[in-house]
């Protein structure tokens, strides 16, 4: 009696779809389940609570009180053809300035009448946020950074650009600067000049390659510099949380929205493990 052969066992899928870039099966069943969107902020000045929401961007500081955050550091995104806040068509220039004026009325709001905002451009809308700072925030500083790009990146055809401004404003005129830190980092450093100590071109930051990557040292210059531990600390822009991660490691409590659910996971891990 002969036997039939039996075929090899073939997957339905030869090539499994994966999760995102840097999460694990165990990390989606980790993460998943604590997502929280922008229907769970419930906040009064009096309870506040920490977290990472899944909410765009405008949406999310709506639902913040007045006077409530201390210090905000927001990288907001540079292409205005891209597709933003889930909008079913492509934003024109013009859309985009709006758009960007309508979240910037939003953090003038809930900014602490001493807060401050960090804004982090590169120099094709450092001009445009110049302008609608100013006429909202009391801008203070732009400081420039060392922000060349990473090897191996399209070649300019003319001047090599190798920094990026990062815009400093304030409430008012009457705002939270640390003084002492900003010396005793001076001293560390061996800058024996009271201005350079003091000077908005930051060359001594080294750059990590990525366009969503901020160097650690910037951020914590930025967080000790205009905060202080147990400030409210929020980015309207939450990417993968390189910004809640630092905050959370000085000790501020931090709130960030982020509408790309996959980056939401990876930035609730990345803080988890911070």
């Amino acid at each position: 009696m002969s036997r039939e052969s039996k075929s090899p066992f073939t997957p339905l899928f030869s090539n499994p779809l994966e999760p995102y870039p840097g999460l694990t099966i165990n990390d989606l069943n980790r993460y998943l389940p604590a997502v929280r969107t922008v229907d769970d902020i419930k906040m009064t000045p009096e309870g506040m609570s920490e977290g990472l929401f899944l909410a765009e961007t405008i949406e999310g500081l709506q639902k913040l009180p007045d006077n409530t955050i201390d210090l905000l550091i927001a990288k907001p995104p540079e292409d205005p053809w891209a597709n933003i806040e889930n909008s079913p068509q492509k934003m024109t220039l013009q859309d985009f300035y709006q758009w960007n004026e309508k979240w910037l009325q939003e953090s003038m709001r809930v900014l602490q009448p001493t807060g401050a905002i960090y804004l982090l451009c590169g120099w094709r809308y450092s001009g445009m946020y110049h302008a609608l700072l100013n006429d909202h925030f009391k801008i203070q500083s732009r400081i420039t950074w060392n922000n060349k790009p990473a090897k191996g990146q399209g070649k300019s055809p003319t001047w090599l650009n190798q920094s990026s401004d990062i815009w400093f404003a304030t409430k008012s005129n009457d705002f939270l600067f640390n003084q002492n830190y900003v010396q005793k980092e001076s001293l560390e450093m061996n800058w024996n000049d009271d201005e350079i100590s003091h000077s908005n071109f930051w060359a001594d930051i080294r750059p990590l390659p990525g366009d969503e990557h901020i160097p650690d040292r910037l951020l914590n210059r930025i967080l000790k510099a205009s905060s202080f531990k147990l400030n409210w600390v929020l980015d309207p822009f939450l990417g993968e949380g390189i910004i809640g991660r630092i905050t959370k490691k000085s000790g501020r409590r931090f709130i960030g929205f982020g509408n790309d659910k996959d980056k939401l996971l990876m930035a609730m891990k990345k803080i988890d493990q911070s």
